[in-house]
């Protein structure tokens, strides 16, 4: 049996992703059941029979107890079954700090980055590059990402709704008064990448290649068509924010889409990219569908999305493929040499 396991209090987020992967499984002769982990507990012996298992956001239940973690809870829950992206790549790539230095050891490009618990290092990296990224260690997506750069000294940041006079300090908490934020140590931040000018800036091109089991079923570019703020040449999100479909990306770009999925562990899932006319491209992020974050599925609202673009139909065949069985044999035993014998007169 195959399940897609979910949180009741997060439904009204992925009920629709539980859907169409069930429709698509059905369409190809399948069936994928559909258990919020706050059920299954009282159906183990239904679960007991599940052998592959596709996670979607959720959270421990209360009554359990607070020493067990996801990844013990789902095994007790599902002693035989095999979840299709384990608990460690999950959380590798709810960690974007890890992920980085994960890529960046097996020879991955990704920007010129920053991990530091002093603020002057900030100041100097971003002198450095003119604009940085400064980027929160576990969140999903562009939204919580602060741009920066200096004027006259101070170091700004625009989030998209705000911009801010930053004060780095060394430990606290972050608090913003007026217009000043407060942001304590850890800082994770990365070069912007864009086409930098005298007086103007051209943001990196950001693309996404959907990869299940070592192939890259299609692309995806995010971009706006006007950047009224400095937070625009980062967050393709809000109302202005637009998706498109690409037929051609690439030899390079792939190669490092599918290499970077390798590197993690990763069956099923989405890598981002940036890339100018001059640069590039460098993995941003890798995200997958966990316990923790979904992948963005906004472009099916795309008025071009047909059935070549459902991610989740993908994913709902790759759920129905069994591994094929490898034919026992036993291959005859090589003869020993026979002792030569010496014949003497």
């Amino acid at each position: 049996m195959i399940a897609c396991l979910y949180g009741e209090l997060y439904a009204p987020f992925v009920e629709e992703i539980v859907r169409d992967v069930r429709r698509a499984a059905a369409a190809a002769g399948g069936a994928v059941w559909p258990i919020t982990v706050e059920a299954a507990g009282a159906q183990r012996e239904r679960c007991a029979e599940v052998h592959r298992l596709y996670i979607l956001p959720f959270d421990p239940p209360a009554k359990v107890e607070p020493a067990e973690t996801p990844s013990t809870l789902v095994q007790a829950l599902f002693p035989r079954a095999e979840v299709v992206t384990p608990f460690a790549v999950q959380d590798l790539c709810s960690d974007k700090v890890a992920t980085q230095e994960r890529l960046v050891d097996r020879g991955i490009p990704v920007p010129d980055t920053l991990i530091s618990s002093e603020p002057a290092e900030v100041y100097d990296f971003v002198r450095t590059h003119g604009y940085a990224v400064l980027r929160d260690r576990y969140a999903c997506g562009s939204q919580s990402h602060i741009a920066l750069w200096l004027d006259e000294g101070h170091l700004v940041g625009d989030s998209g709704s705000h911009q801010y006079r930053l004060d780095l300090v060394r430990q606290g908490r972050r608090q913003l008064q007026g217009v000043h934020l407060t942001y304590p140590a850890p800082f994770y931040v990365q070069r912007l990448i864009a086409d930098i000018g005298p007086r103007w800036v051209t943001p990196g091109q950001v693309v996404r290649a959907y990869v299940i089991d070592h192939q890259i079923a299609f692309w995806t570019e995010a971009y706006r068509d006007r950047y009224h703020r400095p937070a625009d040449w980062i967050s393709t999100g809000g109302p202005d924010g637009r998706y498109r479909f690409l037929q051609n990306v690439s030899e390079e770009a792939q190669k490092i889409a599918l290499r970077t999925a390798d590197v993690i562990g990763m069956r099923m899932g989405a890598v981002d990219l940036v890339r100018t006319g001059s640069s590039g491209p460098y993995v941003l992020e890798v995200v997958v569908d966990s316990y923790r974050m979904i992948i963005d599925r906004q472009f099916k609202q795309i008025p071009e999305y047909r059935d070549f673009f459902d991610l989740d139909r993908y994913i709902a065949e790759a759920l129905l493929i069994e591994p094929t069985p490898v034919a026992t044999r036993r291959l005859p035993r090589p003869e020993k040499p026979r002792r030569r014998r010496d014949h003497r007169p």
